[in-house]
């Protein structure tokens, strides 16, 4: 899988926050927040295997580490949908109170 756009976020979620920021990126659930082991915490399927799987997933690092990546197996995505999706991302971690400390690409 090759990457078309990495944020890395730093702050904690409120309660309920993570919830919220899944929600308005349009993640689905998953992992375990209380399970250090389960790292992936979100995900988006944005193009089936079978068309050349494209993903947008939420990684934990640490309580306070984020990376929300979007990585394709054929295809990257238009210009235009990633750079929806960056917006969306930001908004969301805004309205998290998160602070945005990397962008690839910027």
């Amino acid at each position: 899988m090759d990457s078309q756009l990495s944020v890395r976020l730093k702050g904690a979620f409120s309660k309920g926050g993570l919830s919220v920021f899944r929600d308005q990126v349009g993640l689905a659930r998953r992992g375990r927040v209380n399970d250090d082991w389960d790292a992936e915490l979100g995900r988006l399927e944005l193009r089936a295997k079978e068309e050349g799987r494209v993903k947008l997933s939420l990684w934990r690092y640490a309580d306070d580490d984020w990376l929300v990546s979007l990585v394709y197996a054929r295809d990257p995505l238009p210009a235009d949908e990633v750079e929806a999706l960056r917006r969306r991302i930001l908004d969301a971690a805004a309205h998290a109170g998160l602070t945005v400390t990397a962008q690839v690409p910027s």
